[in-house]
């Protein structure tokens, strides 16, 4: 089987990668653009032949890709990640999360009609979800409530569209909050446990958090890419799937963890810069859909936080 994984440089990306070079009978192909870390990556992914393409603006570099490498199956995760930058910069983000996403169906129309494609979707295009709807299934209305949540809303109607109109065999996620190794800065764990660290170094005497009273329904990484690989293989086309821990934790929780797995008294702020325009007060997912395919997940909270803790130690 020939797996194309556009965003293979990314946080998902590397996890997919990961997953697949433990598989047996898979030739894996990647697409990364504007990296700045193409030497030290290169060597990561060497069972990979990789591309660099900008799928917004080189459409024809799209169609070689496809045409050459004629994959079976299309893991779909380049995007722009970010909620609190999208209320800052949105254009960007409608640009690589829609745009990259139509020249992307295009291709796959006229080159690979009968390939399968996963698109990543977020659990922010439900938006904010009254308590007595929890959790949330697939079925819910969506409601995005920043810049970001409406990009993936929107590019999730582009892949329907493809699906409805060219029977594009397209699987979809609303994906909930990830945490991991190797997880970029701008998102809960990885902020709260970088900050852990720089304290137990010295570089800084406090943590600076935004919401501590957000409560989210968090997943590992491995779990979640396992998620994505169970769908593919044994999902519907057409339909979505929450890929969720179906358990909503607070923020505050994650915070009081990572502190006890340090060992430190470390003293804790409130950071206002760091609260969101528009906070979604409670995100716990519906997985009934995703387990009733057969996935099951199979890391614990605290060996999470623990391998995310080591990991920023390792990388300090």
């Amino acid at each position: 089987m020939k797996v194309l994984i556009t965003g293979i440089t990314g946080f998902a990306g590397n996890f997919m990668y990961d997953l697949l070079t433990n598989t047996k009978d898979i030739d894996i192909y990647g697409m990364y653009w504007n990296s700045n870390r193409k030497n030290s990556f290169k060597e990561k992914f060497n069972k990979a032949k990789l591309w660099e393409c900008d799928m917004i603006n080189d459409t024809k570099s799209v169609d070689t890709i496809l045409d050459e490498v004629k994959p079976d199956v299309v893991f779909h995760f380049a995007a722009y990640v970010t909620v609190i930058g999208s209320f800052k910069n949105p254009a960007p983000i409608f640009q690589t999360n829609v745009i990259g996403t139509i020249n992307l169906f295009e291709s796959i129309k006229k080159i690979i009609p009968e390939s399968k494609v996963l698109m990543t979707g977020s659990a922010e295009e439900y938006g904010e979800v009254p308590q007595s709807k929890m959790p949330i299934k697939e079925e819910y209305p969506l409601n995005p409530v920043s810049p970001y949540a409406l990009s993936k809303k929107f590019q999730e109607q582009v892949g329907q569209y493809y699906f409805d109109n060219y029977k594009t065999k397209v699987f979809f996620t609303r994906t909930f909050h990830c945490m991991g190794q190797k997880q970029s800065l701008g998102y809960v764990c990885s902020d709260i446990a970088k900050q852990v660290v720089d304290c137990e170094n010295g570089k800084i005497k406090s943590i600076k958090i935004g919401n501590l009273e957000a409560k989210r329904d968090f997943s590992d990484i491995r779990d979640v890419v396992n998620a994505y690989w169970r769908i593919i293989n044994y999902g519907v086309p057409g339909n979505v799937y929450n890929v969720c821990s179906g358990i909503s934790i607070p923020v505050k929780e994650i915070l009081n963890k990572l502190i006890k797995l340090s060992g430190k008294e470390i003293k804790v702020e409130v950071d206002k810069d760091r609260l969101r325009p528009s906070d979604v007060p409670d995100f716990l997912g519906d997985n009934t859909k995703l387990k009733s395919i057969g996935w099951v997940p199979e890391y614990k909270l605290e060996d999470t936080l623990t391998s995310v803790l080591e990991w920023w130690r390792a990388n300090k």
